[in-house]
């Protein structure tokens, strides 16, 4: 069955323009390919996610409108031209479900892509690294892309993360230097 709901997944099309991919831990990130069926991880939990994503996936359900990244002039560093967008799901079973599109950015350039909390604000606790010299706020660097040779990157995640309510911000940073190029503040979402 899900090899068959992948293939009329795959088939379909815009759902799959850009990469998409599944990220079940940092470090352990499934791409979802043409023509490739996914392995079923053997934990429920994971299998329930990929399952939810790629029904989600070939049902083209809309996302939320999309919200700007924009640069962080407290924190960030500047890159001219370069902004961006953030689009997901309010809610989702098991994960955080997030269409990301970046611009103007340098070509063939990695970056780290982040959730961030605030010890403050709903989800905070349930990310996974600690920020340095600040031990109550958390993060979460859930994957380190390349931009394409014109500097741009799309793709749409699931981010299996545990059940609740969160209120983050994502973050585009600079594996150079670490320095904060895009973000977003506060905007929130539920994992069910």
């Amino acid at each position: 069955m899900k090899k068959l709901l992948l293939a009329c997944l795959l088939l379909a099309g815009p759902s799959l323009q850009a990469e998409t991919f599944i990220v079940y831990a940092q470090g352990d990130v499934a791409l979802l390919t043409a023509g490739a069926t996914p392995p079923l991880p053997a934990d429920p939990v994971r299998a329930t996610l990929l399952d939810a994503f790629l029904h989600d996936l070939a049902q083209a359900q809309p996302f939320l409108a999309p919200i700007p990244l924009t640069d962080f002039p407290q924190y960030g560093r500047k890159v001219a031209g370069a902004g961006g967008q953030i689009q997901f799901y309010e809610s989702f079973p098991g994960g955080f479900v997030v269409k990301v599109a970046l611009h103007g950015l340098p070509p063939s350039h990695r970056f780290i892509l982040t959730l961030n909390g605030n010890p403050e604000r709903a989800g905070n606790n349930q990310l996974p690294e600690t920020v340095p010299g600040n031990a109550r706020e958390k993060y979460y660097d859930f994957q380190t892309i390349t931009t394409d040779v014109a500097g741009r990157f799309e793709a749409t995640y699931a981010i299996a993360l545990p059940a609740g309510p969160y209120d983050l911000r994502c973050y585009v940073k600079d594996t150079a230097d670490f320095k904060i190029v895009l973000y977003h503040d506060f905007f929130r979402f539920t994992v069910r």
